[in-house]
């Protein structure tokens, strides 16, 4: 702390004030960051949600099931996976790129046999997004799983983040030098004020220091400082007549006593 106060004003206000910049920086980062992967998040929930609803009312009304949809555009997205399993696990149905492998474990399939479930796994190399739910179709209990590859979604995030590590740091810096620009700026009028004060003596009077137009707390201490110059000069005229008006006193009486000693010299006397 007292090498901090040793440093000049300008320089402390402004790590203080890039030090609260940081803070708000990396909350506003923080809450973006963690904003966005919600948000996507929810994005890929609503489409799921919509997803099963079409795939749900598909196998309801064809009887071949996925195999039928499957020239369906929900289904010819090379993204986009879906999958009916029966109640045992076993795969009904499938999007080619899965082929036979269920997309839910057995525990997850007992959770969407009793209500819809969304749960994160991963997809061959890949993480995604699934949603299961529970559908009765031709006369069987089956579950309708689909998801969404969570790479995009991934990289959007890290995106996001790359973004707010470069540009933060450079953020503060400029919100740094502002603040020091802005704090210099400030600070002009107490420096001007600093060298007249640094130039007046007694040999000119009424010279004041500059104040500045706008009034606020350095316009005011410039009228302070000029009201106490003012008093000062009026002081030191009150000093300086009393110190004439003493040596006229004292003038009269001591040519008085010198004349009256030349004579007495004169007469031989001690």
């Amino acid at each position: 702390m007292s090498r901090l106060n040793r440093l000049p004003l300008r320089i402390r206000v402004t790590l203080v004030f890039a030090g609260a910049m940081a803070v708000v920086l990396a909350g506003i980062g923080l809450f973006l960051y963690l904003r966005l992967g919600v948000e996507l998040d929810r994005t890929i929930e609503q489409s799921l949600r919509s997803r099963a609803g079409d795939v749900g009312a598909l196998i309801e009304q064809a009887d071949a099931g996925l195999a039928q949809s499957g020239r369906s555009p929900l289904t010819e997205q090379g993204e986009n996976l879906a999958q009916i399993l029966d109640a045992q696990g076993h795969v009904v149905d499938s999007t080619p790129s899965l082929r036979d492998r269920p997309l839910l474990s057995e525990s997850a399939l007992r959770r969407a046999l009793q209500g819809t479930t969304m749960l994160t796994s991963s997809v061959g190399d890949d993480g995604a997004r699934l949603l299961a739910t529970p559908v009765t179709a031709q006369d069987r209990r089956l579950v309708v799983v689909v998801g969404a590859p969570l790479e995009d979604r991934d990289e959007a995030v890290r995106n996001l983040g790359s973004l707010l590590l470069v540009g933060g740091p450079v953020a503060l810096l400029l919100a740094a030098l502002a603040g020091f620009v802005a704090l210099t700026a400030a600070l002009r009028p107490v420096e001007s004020m600093r060298r007249r004060a640094a130039a007046i003596h007694d040999a000119a009077p009424g010279q004041r220091l500059p104040v500045p137009p706008a009034d606020d707390e350095i316009g005011r201490l410039g009228a302070t400082l000029n009201a106490m110059l003012a008093r000062l000069e009026e002081a030191f005229a009150r000093e300086r007549t009393f110190v004439s008006d003493a040596s006229h006193e004292l003038r009269t009486p001591l040519a008085i006593l010198k004349a009256e000693l030349k004579p007495a010299r004169r007469g031989g006397r001690t």
